[in-house]
């Protein structure tokens, strides 16, 4: 038959090397431990760039791939401690890679590779409530993204400076901004 059932999927001699293969290209996709290194390499494109490619589509249309494939090759003991593992190890490196970084685009990468695992977290735990505060999450990550991204270009191109240590009373010299 042409029609492909997913009834009895992880039963399959194949299942293993299946979820293996497309589990590590959705994190290589979207920035997961190990895999997390180019993202915040890419921050050499102007900001609209970065922040289309922070926030919304680039980074994770891998995640939306696992997302899509959860209900078919999920609920097995495979799917939820290479998600739960992989998701959690990015949200701490990229969380802690964060608090380390002393220049302003960076450290907005870092935060979104945190924001990354998060998401993949809550797809590997694959209950109601982290299934809800995936799709929120998901959701509100592109738009608090961007809208920093773009504030961030505003910050570097007005004052020609990234640092955040030498960045103070924005608010005075950007108050447009500021608002």
């Amino acid at each position: 038959s042409a029609i492909i059932t997913t009834v009895g999927l992880s039963d399959s001699p194949h299942y293993v090397p299946i979820v293996l293969l497309i589990v590590a290209g959705a994190a290589t996709k979207s920035a997961q431990f190990p895999f997390h290194f180019w993202l915040p390499n890419a921050m050499a494109a102007p900001t609209p760039a970065s922040a289309y490619l922070h926030s919304s589509t680039m980074v994770k249309a891998g995640i939306y791939l696992l997302a899509r494939l959860s209900p078919a090759l999920g609920d097995t003991e495979l799917w939820y401690w290479l998600l739960v593992g992989l998701g959690t190890a990015t949200m701490l490196v990229g969380g802690w890679l964060a608090t380390q970084q002393t220049e302003l685009k960076p450290m907005l990468a870092y935060s979104t590779v945190c924001a990354l695992g998060t998401l993949v977290l809550c797809l590997g735990l694959g209950t109601p409530l982290a299934i809800k505060a995936f799709k929120v999450f998901l959701f509100v990550h592109a738009f608090y993204k961007a809208a920093l991204f773009m504030v961030a270009g505003t910050v570097i191109h007005t004052l020609h400076e990234t640092h955040v240590e030498r960045l103070r009373g924005l608010a005075r010299a950007l108050p447009f901004t500021a608002v």
